[in-house]
């Protein structure tokens, strides 16, 4: 699980496009996506979303007919997109390629300047499938699932837009770490340790750690802090008294609405998603230029 592999994509034949439509750069990076798939024989689609906002040459299809007929997909946007699309990919293992339009671009980490580059290393096989976790939950009421979900960066349970702590009990295979208030808390997977767990003060893990990271958000208690658990732990989470409100979100774009006396189930996800890196993707290069890692550097002569 998270190893990452060698990739070979001299065959392919198709690429699709999730895209955000409201990005101004859209159509320039489609344009050299669909320079750089004519150059090399590549037929490029475009998912139902995009429509309207392509080229007449780039047909448009269903997300799920789109998936079964691609053997790359490139997400056009910020990370938002990207996640979008992992979670359309579902369980095809089809490789995703994320190209920032946005500011940030945690995830799609291909500048738009370098698609031309980064295709043709697609084209030749240079680039490595970095395989990432999701991370799974299923909500229980009165002994009956009554809903699930699945997550590439976290799963959160909070109270949506309602400032009011939640009564809670955190449970590690069966062990209660005891009852407390807090606004919620976050299970996420190490690609999402940069998302909001870093926000609410949680770690920085490397995607290829085997783990899910827990952290509380705002607990009334010095007692809880932000945990990583091996990722075969099974996390539960009672809900003891929530109001109205109550929600479980998954990579912030769906939610589930929860009640007092739910258990939620967490654990690593059979649903991995494959993405494409290059030989310049590092780890620690992301740390460096996307979260300015070490800080700014010091001028020669400065004063001491």
């Amino acid at each position: 699980m998270n190893s990452p592999g060698k990739g070979n994509m001299a065959d392919i034949t198709r690429i699709g496009l999730f895209g955000n439509p409201r990005k101004t750069d859209l159509p320039r990076a489609v344009k050299a996506i669909a320079d750089q798939c004519t150059k090399a024989g590549v037929e490029v689609l475009a998912s139902e979303d995009l429509a309207g906002g392509l080229p007449d040459s780039i047909p448009v299809l269903p997300n799920q007919e789109l998936i079964e007929q691609v053997e790359l997909v490139i997400a056009l946007g910020g990370d938002g997109t990207m996640l979008r699309a992992a979670r359309v990919l579902g369980l095809s293992g089809v490789p995703l390629m994320g190209v920032n339009l946005g500011s940030l671009g945690y995830l799609t980490d291909v500048p738009l300047d370098e698609v031309p580059a980064a295709l043709e290393l697609v084209f030749s096989g240079k680039y490595h499938l970095d395989t990432r976790s999701r991370v799974y939950c299923s909500v229980w009421r009165d002994g009956e699932k009554i809903a699930k979900a699945s997550a590439l960066n976290d799963l959160v349970v909070n109270m949506g837009p309602l400032p009011r702590a939640l009564d809670m009990e955190l449970l590690m295979d069966g062990d209660s770490l005891g009852r407390f208030l807090g606004d919620g808390i976050i299970v996420s997977t190490p690609t999402g340790s940069t998302a909001y767990n870093l926000s609410a003060g949680g770690p920085i893990c490397q995607s290829t750690v085997d783990c899910l990271l827990v952290a509380p958000i705002c607990p009334h208690s010095l007692g809880m802090r932000p945990l990583i658990v091996a990722g075969d732990t099974k996390i539960e989470l009672v809900l003891h008294e929530t109001g109205e409100g109550a929600v479980l979100t998954a990579d912030g774009q769906k939610t589930h609405v929860l009640a007092g006396g739910d258990r939620l189930a967490f654990q690593e996800a059979n649903r991995e998603v494959n993405l494409i890196k290059f030989p310049q993707s590092t780890f620690y290069r992301v740390l460096r230029h996307k979260l300015n890692w070490g800080g700014t550097k010091r001028r020669s002569g400065s004063e001491s």
